[in-house]
């Protein structure tokens, strides 16, 4: 239906039925996924025209709703039509990967070059997108500026961020009214040549510093690494944790081929959202990263995935502790014993699962199971063992609201 997951859930007594045949007409596939996309009303266009025609910098930004309406070639045209920057939410991550003026994600898994244009924007309009604590940095990603909200849905403008104007309709078909609506400008701030400069010599490997000791890797810089070593053409499956710091730095094709399990902060719910990816799109090589503490909590999807040669890669952030934990704990001055434990090598307890696996220690140790990643023929366990003094930035982004609050 429409690409989404349908789940049919029936009691037992129902599943062992014998059924006879149906008195009445057979069904004629599924019901419709839905109402047909709909444009803004007038109204709400004109609002939203008057907000866009005084800014000089506007930045458009694009959820998962967005790639879910196609709306990507709309959003590039408006983008160009009005001077406006491209930037997505995490769920939305890689809808414009290849745009000249794409600048990654916003909020919480941004880089330092999305983070100096986001400052300037003096309008933003968003498409698609909850404007959730992650995309807003708990209302610090954004600039005070206007922010307009486009979703399908009405329910779902103003859930999470107070917004200055509304329009329901569909992210693509609102994209293209806008751009009709819209006077095209002489003047674009955000597509100077200055900045197509910036955007095209920017390479997140050069965005920090690595903090690599002699037993343990900086998980940005395993990230990166593996950017380039996994097989361009995969699927990728966050857990939660301290360790999605990380997010910045691996791509995938698009939208469709990325997913987050961190809906509730609960580790350990991505193994199994692992195997069902895998199992669901079999063309992509599914490539699974997690944190120790969550991976121990599913080491028996590791039989499913060895007795199905699932071509999985599973990617262990392993700092020794519950990470998220052990930087709470730490920045509100508390004891951390309970939240650490010891330095289990995960890699032989994969080997018994018949995974093929590897302890990475080094970026060298990286380089040396690369070539097996390129195609896998069955389940491939990396224990790679990070630097647990790195926190995520998003970690001091809650304790900075948790003090506001109080």
């Amino acid at each position: 239906m429409a690409g989404r997951t349908v789940a049919l859930l029936l009691p037992v007594d129902v599943q062992l039925a014998s059924l006879s045949e149906p008195g009445g007409p057979p069904l004629d596939g599924f019901p419709p996924p839905g109402p047909a996309p709909r444009p803004a009303s007038a109204r709400a266009l004109g609002t939203a025209a008057r907000i866009l025609e005084k800014s000089e910098r506007p930045l458009v930004l694009a959820g998962v709703g967005a790639h879910r309406a196609g709306a990507r070639d709309a959003l590039e045209r408006l983008a160009e039509h009005i001077g406006a920057l491209l930037i997505t939410t995490a769920r939305g991550k890689e809808l414009f990967r290849g745009s000249r003026w794409n600048l990654g994600v916003l909020g919480s898994f941004s880089h330092r070059m999305a983070r100096r244009y986001v400052d300037q924007a003096d309008c933003v309009i968003a498409f698609g997108a909850s404007l959730n604590f992650f995309t807003m940095s708990f209302g610090r990603s954004l600039p005070e500026v206007p922010l307009v909200q486009v979703d399908a849905v009405r329910d779902h403008i103003g859930r999470y961020s107070t917004v200055d104007a509304a329009l329901v309709g569909d992210a693509r078909l609102v994209a293209e009214q806008l751009r009709e609506a819209l006077p095209s400008r002489a003047e674009k701030p955000f597509h100077a040549g200055a900045v197509q400069s910036d955007l095209e010599s920017f390479e997140p490997a050069r965005d920090f510093r690595p903090e690599n000791t002699a037993r343990t890797l900086d998980p940005r810089a395993v990230g990166v690494a593996l950017d380039r070593l996994l097989p361009e053409d995969r699927n990728l499956v966050y857990d939660a944790g301290n360790f999605l710091g990380v997010v910045p730095y691996l791509s995938v094709p698009d939208p469709g081929h990325f997913k987050f399990t961190s809906d509730f902060a609960s580790i350990g719910m991505g193994f199994g959202t692992a195997l069902g990816f895998a199992f669901g799109r079999p063309v992509s090589t599914t490539v699974f990263v997690t944190g120790d503490g969550g991976f121990m909590m599913t080491l028996s999807e590791m039989e499913t995935a060895a007795r199905e040669g699932v071509p999985l890669v599973v990617v262990v952030m392993n700092d020794c502790a519950y990470g998220a934990e052990l930087h709470f704990l730490r920045m509100r001055q508390l004891p951390v014993e309970k939240s650490v434990f010891p330095d289990v090598d995960l890699a032989p307890i994969a080997e018994g699962f018949a995974f093929e696996a590897a302890t990475i220690r080094t970026l060298a140790d990286l380089e040396g199971i690369a070539p097996r990643l390129q195609a896998p023929d069955g389940p491939i366990l990396l224990d790679c063992k990070i630097n647990a003094d790195v926190a995520a930035p998003f970690m001091s982004e809650f304790a900075e609201f948790e003090r506001s609050a109080h």
